[in-house]
């Protein structure tokens, strides 16, 4: 008896997921290869390549966390294989036409940037093969206008074969070895092998890359040797790797801001090396950036900043958009200080005010996502499938530009913006060790009247088993401070310092594995441990976070404040003190522990949090009183925090702030922190 045919259900999905990940993943990929070999129209197209990135989801989430050797090299001997069905099915794309041409031309001698492929010299220059690539060149009239290492590229390419099959196998060599860069990165750091997936069998690699033959793809490897300097404190050669990718495509240069740090801002200056390949062009003279100035101007498929703009700004609307990139990326360099995040949402940005931008443009993203997995993202690969246009496919059948930009930007600001609120990422990694017990530190220096407040509301947490321990660090009181802390059973600890310092000795005095900062004059909510405690216990990768604040008086300026802090902390992960920070002690380890900073401590305890792992804000758990924002003037004392913030954080990007924090403490409180004790 035939026994009638059945959809597997997610259950035998995630059973073969698990068993036969690998030819699970090939099956996925081979019909977008197959759009290639027959030329399907753009739905087909976009419906192949939109499953394609489900099935590669699917799997690399249901796939097991292997980590090391053997699962790496089964992950690149996919890529491998993958990587040949492409290059044997797609069409190159015409770009590959002019490689060919500029190639050769440098082959023969010629200067890619001072002679155009319409240009009668470069057809009598260019050997028979190359010739026959000239009628299939865009924009003839143009010169050159790729950066030096792309122009080397097509030259070495075309040395070997001024064929589009060379571009084509060089453009997946390219990606491979990429692959095999990011393999050791991964391998390093014990990460698991299924984060190599989304890189050795991404579907935007494989059809720009070793089917199209774009050299975009050349910048894949070069991203990944500078993770991989970074990862092992090679900044030097890190930099250099992204300007080399920069000099590829301009874009990807505009990476290298967002890697610098305090600890290698001295060696920024190795971004520029590679720029000593323009001097193998000079003879070119100001020829060198004509045609780039002319596709800078030229708005083809574009951005979505440019096409929101052009109604009010016309021609100007490139400008425009750039204008307002530079704004957001300033405030991402500010803010968006690890280098997991900060890279691709600069790079996105960058991408999304750009005059025209096509899906190959998008090919460096791919050792960054592979790198922090993020919905976000993931999303603005898959969605090229939507805006992709392939030689073959008919411009149109999809709807307007509009239409386009819709779909593929608006769902990925939804996702950057809900994936900067609580961590949303592809893959699930191992995590840090299972919580321990709560412990309260609060710092206070001359709060007598007011710690009792606070103490008294952790009174009902402590009888819950909730918190395990209460620390008071007095910083020099000329008062009863440290009389009413143990008044209210609290252990009192002496330090001096700041109130960073403060911190860092009562976090000395704890036993338990996370650590609530509670500052004197705040109260804690009803049932706010138990959250702290339930997220991370719900959330492994979870470092830490802040619990959210609220004024204890309810004035529209307040409310205003209070509403910015929680922004700031949901969206780029920077807290303050008074809202409530909470950290695994294991988390700050690899970091040099908590920040013992005079001020300041806050804003670096939520970087080095990020930089750790994942960060959340709960949301409204502790009461914080007004009293610093009373007799000063409401607006010069936020404008006042708000400079003395952007001061720190640029100085600490720079290498150049006050790592002790007594600089900030004496702008702030108009005096030297204590030293006595």
């Amino acid at each position: 008896m035939v026994r009638p045919f059945r959809f597997p259900g997610p259950q035998a999905l995630a059973a073969l997921a698990t068993a036969h990940p690998l030819a699970s993943l090939f099956v996925c990929q081979f019909p977008l290869a197959l759009c290639g070999v027959l030329k399907a129209g753009r739905v087909a197209f976009a419906a192949c390549f939109l499953a394609a990135f489900a099935g590669l989801a699917f799997f690399t989430r249901r796939w097991p966390q292997r980590e090391g050797g053997r699962g790496m090299a089964g992950v690149l001997a996919l890529g491998l294989v993958l990587r040949l069905v492409f290059v044997w099915a797609w069409p190159a794309d015409s770009d590959v036409a002019r490689y060919i041409v500029e190639g050769a031309l440098q082959q023969a001698g010629g200067n890619p940037y001072a002679l155009a492929p319409a240009d009668p010299r470069t057809a009598a220059l260019l050997p028979k093969a190359a010739r026959q690539a000239l009628a299939g060149v865009n924009h003839k009239d143009l010169a050159a206008a790729y950066p030096p290492l792309a122009e080397l590229y097509c030259r070495l390419t075309a040395a070997v074969s001024p064929t589009p099959l060379a571009f084509k196998a060089a453009a997946a060599l390219a990606d491979l070895c990429g692959c095999a860069v990011l393999a050791l990165v991964l391998a390093r750091s014990g990460r698991p092998a299924a984060l190599l997936l989304l890189a050795a069998a991404n579907p935007l690699s494989l059809a720009m890359g070793a089917g199209e033959g774009h050299l975009d793809a050349v910048m894949i490897p070069l991203v990944a040797l500078a993770l991989a300097a970074f990862d092992s404190h090679r900044a030097g050669f890190g930099f250099a790797g992204l300007g080399a990718a920069g000099l590829v495509k301009y874009p990807a240069l505009l990476l290298a801001p967002f890697f610098l740090n305090r600890g290698n801002a001295a060696k920024a200056g190795w971004t520029l090396a590679p720029f000593a390949a323009f001097a193998l062009f000079a003879g070119a003279g100001t020829d060198l950036f004509a045609s780039l100035a002319v596709f800078a101007r030229y708005s083809a498929q574009g951005g979505p900043l440019v096409a929101l703009l052009r109604p009010v700004f016309g021609q100007g609307a490139p400008l425009a958009a750039m204008a307002v990139g530079a704004g957001v990326l300033g405030l991402l360099w500010l803010t968006v200080q690890d280098a997991r995040r900060g890279p691709p949402a600069a790079l996105a940005v960058t991408l999304a005010c750009l005059p025209t931008v096509y899906p190959w443009y998008f090919l460096p993203l791919v050792p960054l996502w592979a790198v922090r997995p993020s919905w976000s993202l993931g999303w603005l690969l898959a969605a090229q499938g939507l805006a992709a246009a392939p030689t073959w496919l008919r411009p149109g059948e999809l709807g307007g530009e509009g239409i386009v930009l819709a779909w593929v930007w608006l769902p990925w600001l939804g996702l950057a913006l809900a994936g900067a609120w609580r961590p949303l990422l592809l893959v699930r990694e191992k995590g840090f060790a299972p919580v321990g017990g709560l412990a309260v530190v609060t710092p206070a220096r001359n709060e007598a009247a007011r710690l009792g407040a606070c103490l008294e509301s952790l009174a009902a947490p402590l009888t819950a088993g909730e918190v395990a321990e209460v620390v008071v660090v007095d910083g020099g009181s000329d008062d009863d401070t440290a009389s009413v802390a143990r008044a209210h059973g609290a252990r009192v600890v002496a330090a001096a310092g700041g109130r960073g310092g403060q911190i860092a000795a009562g976090i000395a005095a704890c036993r338990s594995g996370v650590v609530l900062v509670l500052h004197a004059d705040c109260r804690l909510a009803p049932g706010a441990a138990g959250r702290i405690l339930r997220a991370l216990a719900r959330e492994p990768r979870l470092a830490g976070g802040a619990v959210g604040m609220r004024f204890d008086r309810g004035e529209p300026g307040l409310a205003l404040i209070a509403g910015l802090n929680s922004l700031r902390a949901g969206t780029v992960g920077i807290a303050f003190g008074d809202q409530g920070q909470f950290f695994r002690r294991e988390a700050l380890e690899g970091s040099g522990g908590f920040p013992d900073m005079a001020l300041m401590e806050d804003v670096e305890l939520s970087l080095r949090l990020r930089e750790a792992g994942e960060t959340k804000l709960l949301g409204g758990g502790v009461l914080v009183s007004a009293r610093r924002w009373e007799g000063q003037g409401f607006w010069p004392r936020t404008l006042g925090v708000l400079r003395l913030c952007a001061a720190y954080l640029a100085g600490r990007r720079l290498g150049l702030a006050d790592v002790t924090g007594r600089k900030y403490f004496r702008r702030y409180y108009g005096r030297e922190p204590t030293t006595r004790t």
